[in-house]
């Protein structure tokens, strides 16, 4: 009998202009992810005139898996950014009650970037809960330190902060985003023997190439059966040729043609 492909299971923000969050998902992944809007905006929290919605994320993630399982599918759970604290709960009683269901949960515990904190301290106080379940975690240097809590301003290798969260979450495997060492960035993956791979540094950056990333490597290891290094190290490459094209097109925005 053909097994079927899993799905995947996306929870995170929806912005109607811009690329980012659930719509990059939607764009790279097609018919096999099943989003779920944690928050509804109507642009990118860069731009001007934002003003931000609450889904029924509650209601809806609850029928999303009911009707999952009344289908028989296998999930790939991946939990982005969250609106309000309390969706913590839903999700931890959604992970408990469909476990049998998902095969893999992947985890991008979205909170700051660049030193900066961008969502209130309760919903940072509960991404351990979340992180304790999941399989892989994508956190940028930022988020590692707030995970691992230490200070914003600290400056020690990042492979000290890595190994405080191994040590907090031994079972949920890092992959650390947005390293920069001089005049490139990358990430570090931690997964036995530690991997840095880096690109040059292009001269502009758009919102949305980690979620990006994150959807490519998802494609590139669950789909394409690639192994994990290589699925990682192909989904970095074709998110630095993806912002060199929307840089070379003039696009304010991150434009989605994947360019191998």
């Amino acid at each position: 009998m053909h097994r079927k492909s899993p799905h995947v299971l996306a929870i995170g923000s929806f912005a109607v202009h811009g690329t980012a969050s659930l719509k990059t998902f939607i764009s790279v992944l097609g018919e096999k992810v099943l989003p779920v809007p944690s928050l509804l905006l109507n642009g990118l929290t860069n731009m001007s005139l934002v003003k931000k919605f609450d889904p029924p994320f509650d209601e809806l993630l609850h029928a999303t898996f009911e009707l999952a399982a009344s289908r028989g599918l296998e999930l790939i759970l991946y939990i982005g950014y969250l609106g309000k604290a309390e969706q913590a709960d839903i999700i931890l009683e959604m992970i408990n009650t469909h476990r049998a269901s998902i095969k893999t949960i992947i985890t991008d515990p979205v909170c700051g970037d660049h030193g900066r904190i961008y969502v209130p301290q309760e919903v940072i106080d509960r991404w351990p809960e979340i992180i304790r379940l999941s399989d892989m975690v994508f956190p940028n240097v930022t988020e590692l330190k707030l995970l691992t809590g230490q200070p914003l301003n600290s400056a020690d290798l990042v492979s000290v902060y890595a190994a405080q969260f191994q040590s907090l979450y031994p079972s949920a495997g890092l992959v650390v985003t947005s390293i920069r060492e001089q005049e490139n960035i990358g990430y570090t993956a931690f997964a036995g023997e530690p991997m840095t791979y880096l690109h040059e540094m292009l001269p502009k950056n758009y919102g949305g190439s980690g979620d990006a990333f994150l959807a490519l490597f998802i494609l590139n290891h669950f789909y394409k059966r690639l192994p994990f290094n290589e699925a990682l190290k192909l989904a970095a490459d074709q998110t630095y040729n993806i912002i060199k094209n929307s840089i070379e097109k003039g696009s304010d925005d991150l434009v989605l043609e994947i360019i191998t």
